[in-house]
């Protein structure tokens, strides 16, 4: 209650704060402005009070109808709601790529990489977070170059590529330490963390993951603690460090959402079968069968048919080692197809950027030729220029010749 009460003080402060202190944003409307403060901290009242001002914004201008669609972009993906489509995107990068100020054109590139993510595009993604760091070289805007590196690191990690993912992931961490944002850095933490988990390296993994665990408990953001310590207490079971790891899973289902629950009752699931604890183990993987998800079922029927195996029973564990390859093969076609839609995601690209260099070397050509053109043009006047002061020149001259021979005769007589 005491929270709620707080984040209400919090939301109103902002409010207010807009409202007495955006000077500078005068040219949009201030409940706009609010929202899109409140996107970061609390995107669904953002989302509220965007759907609410939907029709207001049909009348304004153009620039703060482009401005309402990205914050709506943003209040969405704040709220972890999947992006399905990129025509608002497109229509708010052709707009702010065309404007001389190029304040927001950082986070529209930024947002375009988000909603190419969960498109499943992963090449067009990562060309569209570079876009964002170029336009943000000179930025002071260390928090959103940081999350732009973070995302660059998470694309790269999904796809295996651990040394460009680390590389990304410790530059996002530097920009973290330069904004001040604490939260960011046991975020960063945590991601080289993962990035050396991946490389097998758990020495490193877990010097990374203790730290962010240390900082997430020093400003008390019992969040992040939870999430931290439920990936330390896999690494932790992986390493034999069962005490430390029934600490950290203690911790982490002190969570409040659930959207890891599964990979958390994993943790617990393998940590008992390790510890030998096979009633408590039995219990977690069944647990792990009532998930909507074909890997969190295969681990689940996978531990099962382990335990049966053990305890000598042979036909239940035939009977789970079946299950867990059927799952593996769902796996597997999903995978596969998974793997055939990058590729194509990847041969778009590729031929979208063979088509954009096509375009290129037209133009190129074309200004090529346009200049040829001018530069003829500019001899042709130039010589006609000189040819008729030449000429000029020679009339008068022949003029003075006549005049003087005029004058001679003149004398003569």
């Amino acid at each position: 209650m005491k929270q709620g009460a707080l984040l209400q003080i919090y939301l109103l402060s902002i409010i207010l704060l807009h409202c007495f202190c955006g000077c500078e944003n005068q040219s949009y409307p201030q409940t706009l402005i609010s929202a899109d403060s409140l996107s970061s901290v609390n995107p669904d009242s953002a989302i509220a009070i965007l759907t609410a001002m939907k029709e207001r914004i049909a009348a304004e201008n153009k620039q703060t109808q482009m401005y309402y669609q990205l914050i709506c972009l943003k209040a969405k993906d704040k709220a972890y709601i999947t992006h399905t489509s990129d025509n608002s995107i497109l229509q708010i990068l052709k707009y702010y790529e065309q404007k001389e100020e190029k304040k927001h054109l950082p986070e529209a590139y930024y947002y375009a990489g988000r909603v190419y993510r969960d498109l499943g595009d992963t090449p067009q993604a990562l060309d569209y977070y570079q876009k964002a760091l170029d336009v943000s070289q000179s930025s002071k805007d260390y928090k959103l170059i940081s999350r732009i590196y973070s995302q660059m690191g998470t694309l790269y990690l999904y796809q295996r590529v651990y040394n460009e993912a680390l590389s990304v992931f410790k530059k996002s961490y530097n920009y973290d330490i330069l904004s001040n944002d604490s939260i960011g850095q046991i975020y960063s933490l945590r991601d080289i963390g993962r990035t050396f988990t991946g490389y097998n390296n758990a020495d490193s993994s877990l010097f990374y993951y203790e730290n962010a665990y240390k900082q997430a408990r020093e400003i008390k953001n019992k969040h992040l603690t939870t999430i931290i310590s439920g990936e330390l207490a896999s690494l932790y079971t992986q390493l034999g460090m069962y005490s430390q790891a029934e600490e950290a899973i203690r911790i982490s289902m002190q969570a409040k959402e659930k959207r890891n629950l599964a990979s958390r009752i994993s943790t617990i699931a393998d940590l008992y079968f390790k510890m030998n604890n096979q009633d408590s183990a039995y219990y977690y993987y069944h647990k792990l069968l009532e998930f909507d998800n074909y890997y969190t079922k295969q681990g689940g029927y996978e531990g099962l048919s382990n335990i049966c195996k053990q305890n000598h029973l042979y036909k239940e564990a035939l009977d789970y080692v079946d299950l867990y390859l059927a799952y593996t093969d769902s796996i597997k076609k999903q995978t596969d197809t998974e793997t055939i839609r990058k590729m194509q995601s990847l041969y778009n690209y590729q031929l979208k950027e063979k088509e954009n260099q096509k375009l290129k070397d037209i133009n190129a050509k074309q200004e090529a030729k346009v200049i040829g053109l001018i530069f003829i043009l500019i001899l042709s006047i130039t010589s006609f220029l000189l040819y008729s002061q030449y000429t000029k020149r020679k009339r008068e001259q022949k003029k003075e010749q006549q005049r003087r021979l005029q004058e001679i005769k003149e004398r003569q007589y």
